[in-house]
């Protein structure tokens, strides 16, 4: 009789905490897995921050004035990897000069809108301003730089209108980046500074997609986000070999009358004169009158194919309606 209620008293302990342990081992692995997800959350954020960051810009000034900028910029040491370029490099100003006046940013359209016409990247004053810091630039560049350029024009009182990019030489190729193509932003903005301190930091993306004409020395087109996340630069990958060598000397000639003009810079030239001197280039230069042919009949083909894809979305339109009676 004595034994009985021992061991119940002992059952009923054991009952107690055989009893509580199950609520115990479930707070436990809440909290276990409460904790284990704050700190995955927390590294995995801590992760997406670090590779989101924009590695810090080392410069090195090659010209600088109150509208516009030419320098060499490169990154952290550590951040350098495999950052080689084929640099130094040696150009003319005639050559860079046919090369950047032939860029334009073109919108890409639905195939129901109307195209819309193409904006030149650089006026004729922007080129006579930076090619020759350019062209330095590029002589005394180092393998891990790239030449980066900005432009400040004023619009209005209070705001200004901002380009901005870079260009680099990489497996005998000219990769030509432009981040920003006349970007409203309110003098001394933050994003302005943003841009001044890395040309290659797109505020509202290029604009476009970068063009040139003859469009098959274009090799590739592809955004670049080498500024940061907030938008994409537009890069191009340019056969610049090819192209130079289809351009005629009486082009290059023109280059250099246009770099080193007789007036102050932007000084426009007359229609009459760039006709005249057309005709004597070409007269002179047989070769330079079949490259200005072939030029002349593939954009020819382009139109003619445009004008294909239109007639063909009409007669699409036209048998999807009724017929009138």
């Amino acid at each position: 009789m004595r034994g009985r209620p021992a061991t119940r008293k002992r059952s009923i302990s054991r009952f107690s905490g055989d009893g509580a342990s199950p609520g115990l081992r479930s707070s436990r692995t809440k909290v276990f897995c409460t904790n284990f997800l704050r700190s995955f959350f927390a590294l995995l954020f801590l992760a997406l921050t670090s590779a989101c960051a924009v590695p810090s810009i080392h410069s090195r000034p090659v010209q600088e004035e109150p509208t516009w900028f030419v320098r060499l910029d490169s990154v952290d040491p550590v951040d350098r990897r495999t950052v080689g370029y084929q640099h130094p490099a040696t150009w003319s100003e005639q050559d860079l000069f046919a090369i950047l006046s032939r860029l334009f940013l073109e919108q890409r359209v639905g195939l129901m809108d109307d195209p819309r016409p193409v904006r030149q990247v650089f006026s004729r004053e922007e080129l006579q301003h930076i090619v020759p810091s350019v062209r330095e630039a590029f002589h005394t560049a180092m393998p891990q730089e790239w030449v980066a350029f900005t432009i400040v024009q004023p619009s209005g009182t209070e705001n200004h209108a901002l380009t901005s990019g870079g260009l680099f030489l990489e497996a005998d190729r000219l990769h030509i980046v432009v981040a920003n193509h006349r970007t409203i932003l309110p003098t001394n903005s933050p994003e302005g500074l943003k841009v001044r301190h890395n040309p290659l930091y797109s505020v509202n993306g290029s604009g476009g997609i970068l063009g040139l004409e003859p469009r098959r020395y274009v090799l590739s087109t592809k955004a670049n986000w080498s500024g940061g996340y907030r938008a994409s630069a537009n890069e191009m990958v340019l056969d610049h070999v090819g192209l130079l060598a289809s351009i005629n000397l009486s082009d290059r000639m023109e280059s250099t009358r246009l770099i080193s003009p007789s007036g102050p810079p932007g000084l426009p030239q007359t229609l009459h004169s760039n006709v005249e001197s057309t005709a004597e280039a070409t007269t002179s230069d047989p070769a330079a009158a079949i490259h200005r042919l072939e030029g002349e009949i593939e954009h020819l083909k382009r139109q003619l194919a445009d004008k294909q894809r239109e007639v063909e979305r009409l007669k699409a339109n036209s048998l999807g309606q009724p017929t009138s009676r």
